[in-house]
């Protein structure tokens, strides 16, 4: 009883965090005539990292229905601003080979085999990044959250190349923008999630982070 009363306030906690975040707009999407990247994609990995697994994707589940319920979705590319964020909070939830290392690679794999991918090949190196840290295998927390972010754009670029009609000229063109944004959503993950675990704010509403050790580890270097 008590564990199903904490997943409940793991999950409304990090839903009402997500959602406020989400009203920060820092960068467009470009192929959308409206979408933007939000503070949520710095906010939805921490679910995974603090909350665990199963509030990741009861959050997921409720956010998708929603919006389901609300706008109905007319096209799957809407798919592109909810499975991502999941994937990077089970990145920190499940440290797995699959969510690892065999997303990003099959990612790579969907992406070159489409006729546009193709011919933007480079793109999909970026993902190349979270399989070098899988094989690291350094307890750093910004590694973690750099991997995350790329596993993120790997997979929402792949539902993107096989929803939305873009050149592969498009997908050249916005490579200085994706490393930018990257590397600043990786800055943001890393400095929430250090906040939370050292001020331990999340314990207060009886949240513990799934991942202490290597925070701990971090923070004595």
């Amino acid at each position: 009883m008590k564990a199903k009363k904490d997943i409940f306030i793991k999950t409304l906690f990090f839903m009402l965090l997500i959602k406020v975040s989400s009203m920060l707009k820092f960068s467009f999407i470009f192929g959308s005539k409206f979408a933007c990247l939000s503070g949520s994609t710095v906010t939805m990995p921490l679910s995974g990292a603090f909350a665990g697994g199963v509030a990741s994707f009861a959050i997921f589940a409720i956010s998708l229905v929603v919006r389901y319920l609300v706008f109905g979705i007319s096209s799957l590319h809407v798919l592109a601003f909810y499975v991502p964020g999941l994937f990077s909070a089970c990145y920190f939830s499940y440290k797995n080979i699959f969510f690892r290392l065999i997303v990003p690679i099959v990612c790579i794999i969907l992406f070159i085999v489409h006729p546009t991918g193709l011919h933007a090949f480079a793109y999909a190196l970026f993902w190349l990044i979270p399989v070098a840290i899988y094989f690291v295998r350094s307890k750093n927390i910004f590694l973690d959250a750099l991997a995350s972010t790329f596993i993120a754009h790997a997979v929402g670029s792949v539902i993107w190349i096989y929803t939305v009609d873009m050149s592969a000229y498009a997908y050249y063109s916005l490579m200085p923008i994706v490393l930018f944004e990257r590397l600043a959503i990786a800055c943001g993950i890393f400095v929430l999630y250090t906040v939370f675990d050292y001020v331990k704010h999340l314990h207060f509403i009886g949240v513990k982070p799934v991942i202490t050790k290597s925070v701990e580890t971090n923070l004595a270097k």
